[in-house]
């Protein structure tokens, strides 16, 4: 059951204000909660590269004990070989799903359709589809396709949206997208490995992880061969070899001309962040 005086002029006057440069936001978690209770539909943004780490197993068990209807977005498609990711992965267990590129606008017509689908089944005239997911996947890139414009906040930096933001999908249709939210207890993890997989996946940003040259490396174990390509440097798997190379080509220099490896290594992660690395 939805709040039915969510969204009333009279108890959202203070949220039609420009919030751009307001940074006293109240706790991410709250927000997420809200939008749940009030949303009809929810889409459930993650990484086409990376479908299993970019999935929150703990939100997703939220939004079905709350009988939310539930799509998959998977983000990013233009940064995968699809027929690779269908051959290696079984799509069928995320119905239903759509493949989607904000870059090349790929996919838009079929979430439009999956959204009116869904949205034809619910009683309440004005319709609500919040969008929720790890930080960083693209929510509120997806919003501005949908939508036709400029109308949510985006950066290449995770954590750009800090509060719910509303925007027309159609006349009876209300887009909610919210700020990234990591929960089942990943939110201040040093856990090594959830460190390195939220890295991997945008969630933390490569200028604030401690050491970038692991993360690296473990990029380099689960793609072999991909970040020498790309740079063209034959590192043979090795990443203190790669990141010799790369610094000394960017001329990453510290004090004695030692090669810089940790400014090299988080240019990697920024490059590989941002998508500049297929």
């Amino acid at each position: 059951m939805r709040v039915k005086h969510a969204f009333s002029a009279r108890l959202t006057r203070k949220s039609r204000k420009d919030n751009r440069h307001n940074r006293h936001s109240v706790a991410f978690s709250s927000q997420v909660a809200k939008l749940l209770d009030e949303s009809d539909i929810i889409l459930e943004v993650l990484d086409a590269r990376f479908i299993e780490k970019s999935r929150n197993i703990y939100l997703e068990k939220i939004i079905r004990e709350k009988n939310k209807n539930l799509i998959f977005v998977l983000n990013k498609a233009d940064l995968v070989d699809i027929n690779e990711l269908k051959k290696n992965y079984d799509l069928k267990s995320l119905e239903p799903y759509v493949l989607f590129s904000s870059k090349n606008r790929v996919g838009r017509a079929r979430l439009k359709k999956l959204i009116g689908i869904e949205a034809s089944r619910i009683k309440f005239k004005k319709k609500r589809v919040g969008i929720v997911g790890y930080p960083n996947t693209g929510k509120s890139t997806l919003i501005n396709v949908l939508a036709g414009g400029k109308k949510a906040l985006t950066s290449a930096q995770s954590g750009q949206t800090r509060h719910l933001q509303k925007i027309k999908f159609t006349s009876d249709i209300v887009v909610i997208d919210s700020p990234g939210v990591i929960g089942g207890g990943e939110e201040n993890s040093i856990n090594p490995a959830l460190v390195a997989k939220q890295t991997e996946i945008g969630v933390r940003d490569y200028s604030k992880v401690k050491y970038p040259d692991l993360i690296i490396n473990k990029i380099m174990q689960s793609n072999p061969g991909m970040l020498e390509d790309f740079y063209s440097a034959d590192a043979d798997g090795d990443v203190e070899v790669l990141l010799e190379k790369l610094g000394k080509k960017w001329n990453y220099l510290k004090k004695g001309r030692e090669i810089d490896t940790e400014r090299t290594a988080r240019r990697v992660l920024k490059d590989w962040q941002e998508g500049k690395i297929r």
